[in-house]
């Protein structure tokens, strides 16, 4: 096995999957990554605004329907 230069698709900077990760990749039954990692860190960090939505509104629902 030797290191792979990959593509990422969101930046499309070049990036290298070393020997090491894909040993851990394969371990863990995942595909190779399709985003350098920087994307991946950015991605993990992205808010999920439907889910923060979604919370909102049950305090909402909760807050009406307790106070009375």
């Amino acid at each position: 096995m030797k290191d792979r230069v990959l593509i990422c698709i969101q930046c499309e900077k070049t990036f290298v999957f070393s020997v090491v990760e894909q040993e851990h990749f394969i371990s863990m039954g995942f595909d190779e990554p399709k985003r350098c990692p920087l994307c991946r860190k950015n991605k993990s960090k992205a808010p999920n605004v439907k889910g923060a939505r979604r919370n909102n509104d049950k305090k909402k629902y909760f807050r009406r329907k307790y106070e009375n």
